[in-house]
C-alpha cells in the first residue's frame, strides 16, 4: 500500500488536494515547521498520500518512519532515501528566489543546480546534440524519484532559453511545539536540524509523535504537561497501539463505564483518576501493556456494554481472568495491536434479563467444551478451573481468559457463534444442549459453515443436525474423485439455497423443510450416477422451496439467482441485465447447461431401456466438449522440478477425455450407459459451482472471464496439494505465479466465497493515483459490501428515507450551533461511534457555523444516519424541528412506518460482517471503527466501514434512479471507489471517505466512462 514506482514526468504542480476535513483541529493558531521544496515531492519520498491535508503530514511521516524506516535497528533504504532527499531539497531551496522559484538563465548559471541534482552535460552545455548524464548516482536517483522536471531543464539548456521551476517550501503544523520534541531528542543535540530530522532519525520519538497525534487536543496537552514527553517516550509503542481511546477532560480521566466504574478503575490501576498523568503512566506500564489492551477494548464498545462489563466486581474479575497465566509476550510485540478476540467478545456479548452473561446450552456442556483436548498451558489451567463452575460469570471469565490464545476455533469462537445463533431465535427455540455439544465437537471442521445458522435463525436444531450428519458422511467417502465431486455439488447447492433464502425467495416458514430436502439427498453417496441424481434432487428442492414448482430449466435457476421477479419496467430491465451477467460468467467458464446435462442424463437412461433418440444424444454430447485444456508448457518431470507441490487438475483432464458420443455410437450396454451417466456428475458439479461464482462476481472481474478453467479447477478435496487440511474452511488461492502448476485456482470449500473472489480479483484493480497500491486489508470487504446485497424489494419510500436520515443528521449539526443543549445531546449520541479525537473535532466544529460549513459534511454517511435515527428515538418531539429534511422524514415515517423504520433500513443497506457477527447478515452497527489487527481478525477493520451503500442510495435517490438500479449502481461505483483510494496508513479512514466522495462527484457530474454510464442505465 505504501510504495510504488513514481511518475518521473511530473513537471506540473500536483499539490495535494485536501481531504474532507475529518481531521479539523479547531480554529487555533499552531506552530509549524518548514518542509523544503514542493510538498508533493516530500510526500512521494515519504510514501505519503498526495491527498492529505497539511495537518497530517508530520503524523503520517512519523508513522512511516517507525513502521518502515528500520529493520532490527538498522535504517532501511526507504529511510536513507528520504533523509538524502531532505538534504537535497534544502540545497535546492538555497537556489530558489524569495518567491520560491529556481531560475537558471544559461549554462553557466546551471552549474551549481546540476551539481546538486547529480548530473552533468556531455558534449558541452548548450550545444546541439548535448545531453545530461549521471555524475552522482545517489543524487541523480533522488532527482528522478522526487519528480524534478529534469527533461525540461535539459531541453531549455540545450536551446539556450531560461529555465524556471516553482520550488516552494511549505509550512506544516507541529503537534505541541518544536522545542518539546527537540528537547527529548538525543540526535538533535549531536547533529542539529529541526523536528523533521528528529522524526526521521529517532524512531522512538516518531512513534510517540504518531501516538499523540491520534489523541484529542485536551488529552495530549494534559499528558505533555504531566508526566511529560520524556517519561512517556518508553511507552510510545503502548500509546501507539492502545492510546487513542484515552481521554482527559477538565483534569479527570474518562473511563469505560462512566462515573459508576471510577472506583473500580482506581483500584485496578492503583492511581486516582484526578491525577491523569500518573493514571495514564500506570495504565500503560502495568502488566507489560496488557492493562492498556483491556482499557482500549472496553473503551471501544458502546456505553451499554461498558456498564455491564464494569459493574461491581466484574471489572476486576474479568481483567484478572484476561491477565491470568496467559501468553507473556509484551502487548506491543509485532506490528499489529493485540486483543481482537476480546474486543469482538465484548462487542457482541449478550446479557440475560437479570444482568448476567448469556449461556448457550448449559454450564455442564461448557465444562465439557473447556476440557476437550486443551492444547496449551492456559487452556489446561482453565479446563481444571471449569470443573468447579457454578455460574455464568465463571464461564465468562474462562472465555475472556482464552481470548489471549491465538486461534480461530477455541471456546471463545464457539461461544460467540452459539450466542449469535441464539440471539436471533425466539426464547422457546434456543439451541438444545445436545446441539450446542454437537456444534462444539465439530466446530474446528465446520465453523465456516455454521454462519448460515446465524444468518437464518429459522433453521432449527434438526436442520443443523442434518447438515452435520450429511457433511460427516461425505468426508467418509473413500473414492477421492467421488468425494471431491460430492463436496462440490453439496456445497454449491447449499450456497444456492443460501442465496435464494437471503433474497426472500424461500419463505421463512418453508426454510426448514426446503433446507433438509436440499441437504438430505447427499446422505449416502456411493457412486457417480447416484451423485448426479442426488445433486439434481437437491437443486430441485431449492427451486421448489422458492417457486412451488417441480420442473425447472437453466433459465429458471438463473432467474431465481438473479432475484425475485419484477413488475416495473426498470426492475425487469435490471433483472435481465443481472441474469445476463450470470450467464456471461457461465459461458466464459465453458460450463455445461443444466438443460444439456438433464437431457443427456434422461436420454442415457432411455437408451439403457432401449428407447431414446441417438442423433439428438450425439448433438447434446458434443456440447460437453466445449472447452479445451491449455497446451502444457512443461513436461511432467519439469512440473515436478519447478513446482513440486502443485500438480495438474485431474478433474478437468478427465472431463476433457469424456467422450459420450463414442459410447452412444457403439450401442453400449445398460451398465455402460449407467457408468456414462455417472460421467455427467463432474460436469453437473462445475455448473452448480459456477452459479455460485457468477452470483458473487466482483465488479470488473477478470479471472472469471479470462481463465475458462477457473471454476473447473476448484479443488474441494485437496488432491492438488500434499498435506492439505481444513478443506471445509474458506478456500485459498493456489498456483499464483507458478506456471508449472497450470494457473491459479481455489482450494477448499465454498465458504466465504464472496470475500475470496473479491480478494482474488482485487489484484486486477488499477489504482488511479500514481504511488497508490490496492489496499488489501480493506478492498475485499469493500467489494463484498457492494456485490452481496440486493435491493429488489426496496421501495422508493425506503430509498428516500435513507437520503432524509442523512440530511436530517446534517441539519441537526447545523441547528446545534445555536443550541448548546442540542449540541450536548449530539455529542453524547456520537460518543459511541467516534474516538475522543474525532469527537472533539466535531464538538469544536459545531460551536461555530463558519467552521462547520468548512467541514460540511463533517461526518460519514453512517454517522449522520445514526445521529438522525438515534436523535429521533431519544428526542422524538424535537427531531423534526432541525430543518426541512427532518420535517419531511417525520412526515414520511408517519405515512410509511415500515419502509422508514431504521431497523429495516439497517438490514437492507448494512454490510455483512462475518468476522464480527459470525454471519453474512447485513447490519448497520453502532460501533467505533476497529483498529487493524493481524491474524484471522484482520478483516475487522474493513468490516467497520458501512457508509458506502448509504451514500450510493442517497446518490440514486437524488439523481432520480429507481431503487432496483442499486443492484447495478452499487457494484460499479464501489469498484470505482476502490481504484481511487490513496491511503498512507493501514487505518486511513479519511482516504476511504475521500475516494467515496470523489466517486460520487464524478457520477453526479457525468464524468464516468461511457461504458460505466451505460452499465448504470438512466434515471427514471
Amino acid at each position: 500500500m505504501y510504495f510504488c514506482s513514481y511518475d518521473t514526468g511530473a513537471a506540473q504542480d500536483n499539490s495535494p488536494s485536501p481531504r474532507p476535513d475529518i481531521h479539523f483541529a479547531g480554529d487555533q493558531q499552531v506552530e509549524g515547521v518548514i518542509i523544503p521544496g514542493p510538498l508533493r515531492s516530500f510526500l512521494r519520498m515519504g510514501g505519503i498520500s498526495q491527498k492529505i491535508g497539511p495537518e497530517d503530514v508530520l503524523p503520517l511521516l512519523a508513522r512511516n518512519v517507525y513502521l518502515h524506516g528500520y529493520e532490527s535497528g538498522v535504517e532501511t533504504e526507504f529511510l536513507r532515501l528520504l533523509d538524502r532527499y531532505v538534504h537535497q531539497a534544502r540545497e535546492l531551496q538555497v537556489l530558489a528566489s524569495s518567491n520560491g522559484t529556481i531560475h537558471v538563465a544559461n549554462c553557466t548559471d546551471a552549474t551549481q543546480l546540476l551539481q546538486i541534482l547529480g548530473y552533468q552535460f556531455r558534449q558541452g552545455c548548450g550545444q546541439k546534440g548535448s545531453f545530461l548524464s549521471t555524475a552522482s548516482p545517489e543524487r541523480a536517483f533522488l532527482t528522478i524519484d522526487s519528480g524534478f522536471p529534469l527533461t525540461l531543464l535539459e531541453e531549455d539548456l540545450r536551446k539556450g532559453v531560461p529555465f524556471s521551476y516553482s520550488f516552494p517550501s511549505t509550512r506544516v503544523p507541529i503537534l505541541f511545539h518544536e522545542s518539546d520534541w527537540i528537547g527529548v531528542s538525543s540526535w538533535k543535540k549531536k547533529n542539529g536540524g529541526d523536528v523533521v530530522d528528529v522524526l526521521i532519525h529517532e524512531p522512538s520519538i516518531a512513534r510517540l509523535y504518531s501516538a499523540m497525534a491520534r489523541m484529542d487536543i485536551e488529552t495530549g496537552d494534559a499528558l505533555r504537561t504531566s508526566p511529560g514527553l520524556r517519561k512517556l517516550l518508553p511507552y510510545g509503542p503502548v500509546l501507539d497501539f492502545y492510546g487513542s481511546q484515552i481521554a482527559i477532560q477538565a483534569g479527570h480521566v474518562m473511563v469505560p463505564g462512566g462515573s459508576d466504574a471510577e472506583r473500580g478503575w482506581k483500584d485496578l490501576v492503583g492511581v486516582s483518576l484526578d491525577s491523569p498523568g500518573d493514571f495514564v503512566m500506570h495504565l500503560v506500564a502495568k502488566d507489560g501493556g496488557w492493562m492498556a489492551v483491556y482499557f482500549d477494548a472496553l473503551s471501544r464498545v458502546n456505553k451499554t456494554q461498558q456498564i455491564h462489563l464494569t459493574q461491581g466486581a466484574r471489572l476486576k474479575r474479568l481483567y484478572e481472568a484476561f491477565q491470568s497465566d496467559g501468553p507473556n509476550p509484551a502487548a506491543t510485540k509485532g506490528v499489529f495491536a493485540k486483543g481482537s478476540e476480546l474486543l469482538i467478545l465484548y462487542t457482541r456479548l449478550e446479557w440475560t434479563s437479570t444482568g448476567g452473561p448469556y449461556v448457550p446450552g448449559n454450564l455442564d456442556v461448557w465444562k465439557e467444551i473447556f476440557n476437550r483436548k486443551p492444547d496449551s498451558k492456559l487452556a489446561r489451567d482453565w479446563a481444571k478451573r471449569s470443573r468447579d463452575w457454578r455460574s455464568s460469570e465463571q464461564l465468562l471469565e474462562g472465555v475472556v481468559a482464552l481470548c489471549r490464545e491465538e486461534t480461530d476455533s477455541g471456546p471463545p469462537q464457539m461461544y460467540l457463534l452459539l450466542t449469535e445463533i441464539d440471539s436471533k431465535r425466539p426464547a422457546d427455540k434456543r439451541l438444545a444442549d445436545g446441539t450446542v455439544r454437537m456444534v462444539a465437537n465439530t466446530f474446528a471442521q465446520f465453523n465456516s459453515w455454521y454462519t448460515i445458522f446465524a444468518e437464518f435463525p429459522e433453521l432449527d436444531d434438526a436442520s443443523i443436525s442434518s447438515f452435520v450428519n450429511v457433511a460427516e458422511g461425505i468426508d467418509k467417502i473413500s473414492n477421492q474423485p467421488l468425494r471431491s465431486n460430492t463436496l462440490g455439488s453439496f456445497q454449491a447447492n447449499v450456497g444456492i439455497w443460501q442465496i435464494l433464502a437471503r433474497q426472500g425467495e424461500i419463505p421463512p416458514a418453508e426454510m426448514n423443510a426446503s433446507w433438509q430436502k436440499v441437504v438430505e439427498p447427499f446422505a449416502k453417496i456411493s457412486s457417480s450416477p447416484q451423485l448426479f441424481d442426488a445433486a439434481r434432487s437437491s437443486l430441485g428442492a431449492a427451486v421448489l422451496g422458492a417457486t412451488g414448482k417441480k420442473e425447472y430449466s437453466q433459465s429458471d435457476v438463473v432467474s431465481l439467482l438473479t432475484g425475485p421477479a419484477q413488475q416495473e419496467a426498470d426492475g425487469r430491465r435490471v433483472h435481465q441485465e443481472m441474469a445476463a451477467k450470470i450467464l456471461n460468467v457461465m459461458d466464459d467458464q465453458r460450463l455445461a447447461s443444466l438443460d444439456t446435462l438433464f437431457a443427456l442424463n434422461d436420454g442415457l437412461h432411455e437408451l439403457a431401456q432401449g428407447k431414446g433418440d441417438s442423433d439428438r444424444m450425439l448433438s447434446l454430447a458434443s456440447q460437453l466438449r466445449d472447452f479445451e485444456l491449455p497446451r502444457p508448457i512443461f513436461t511432467k518431470s519439469e512440473k515436478i522440478q519447478w513446482s513440486p507441490a502443485v500438480y495438474s487438475s485431474r478433474h478437468a483432464e478427465l472431463q476433457a477425455k469424456t467422450d459420450l458420443a463414442k459410447l452412444i455410437k457403439a450401442s453400449a450396454s445398460p451398465s455402460q450407459l449407467e457408468t456414462a451417466r455417472g460421467q455427467l456428475a463432474p460436469f453437473f458439479r462445475d455448473t452448480l459451482v459456477g452459479f455460485n461464482y457468477a452470483y458473487y462476481e466482483p465488479p470488473d472481474a477478470q479471472i472469471l472471464h479470462n481463465n475458462p478453467l477457473f471454476v473447473r479447477s476448484h479443488d474441494f478435496a485437496g488432491v492438488t496439494i500434499i498435506g492439505a487440511a481444513q478443506l471445509w474452511g474458506p478456500p485459498d488461492l493456489i498456483g499464483v505465479g507458478t506456471p508449472a502448476g497450470g494457473g491459479a485456482y481455489l482450494m477448499g470449500s465454498l465458504a466465504d466465497l464472496p470475500y475470496v473472489l473479491a480478494s482474488t480479483e482485487e489484484d486486477f484493480i488499477a489504482p488511479e493515483n500514481v504511488q497508490a497500491l490496492v489496499w488489501k486489508e480493506m478492498v475485499p470487504d469493500l467489494l463484498v459490501s457492494g456485490t452481496l446485497p440486493r435491493w429488489w424489494k426496496v421501495s422508493p419510500s425506503e430509498l428516500h428515507a435513507v437520503t432524509l436520515y442523512q440530511k436530517s443528521g446534517e441539519e441537526l449539526l447545523l441547528a446545534s450551533v445555536k443550541d448548546p443543549a442540542m449540541r450536548k445531546n449530539i455529542i453524547n449520541i456520537l460518543a459511541d461511534r467516534m474516538t475522543p479525537r474525532r469527537l472533539e473535532q466535531v464538538d469544536r466544529a459545531i460551536q461555530r457555523r463558519d467552521v462547520l460549513m468548512v467541514m460540511q459534511p463533517p461526518l460519514l454517511p453512517a454517522d449522520t444516519f445514526y445521529l438522525a435515527s438515534e436523535y429521533r428515538r431519544r428526542f422524538p418531539d424535537a427531531a423534526a424541528l432541525a430543518g426541512p429534511a427532518s420535517q419531511e422524514l417525520s412526515d414520511l415515517c408517519r405515512k410509511d412506518p415500515a419502509d422508514t423504520n431504521a431497523e429495516n433500513i439497517s438490514k437492507d443497506f448494512g454490510v455483512p460482517r462475518p468476522t464480527l457477527t459470525r454471519s453474512y447478515s447485513r447490519e448497520l452497527l453502532n460501533l467505533k471503527p476497529f483498529p487493524v489487527f493481524g491474524g484471522y481478525s484482520y478483516r475487522l477493520f474493513g468490516e467497520s466501514w458501512d457508509s458506502s451503500n448509504l451514500y450510493w442510495a442517497r446518490l440514486a435517490d437524488e439523481m432520480g434512479y429507481s431503487p432496483v438500479m442499486l443492484n447495478r449502481l452499487a457494484p460499479e461505483l464501489t469498484g470505482r471507489m476502490a481504484a481511487k483510494i490513496f491511503a498512507t496508513d493501514l487505518d486511513d479512514w479519511p482516504a476511504v471517505l475521500q475516494a467515496m466522495r470523489e466517486t460520487g462527484d464524478e457520477f453526479r457530474k457525468g464524468k464516468l466512462s461511457s461504458q460505466q454510464v451505460a452499465n448504470l442505465g438512466v434515471p427514471r
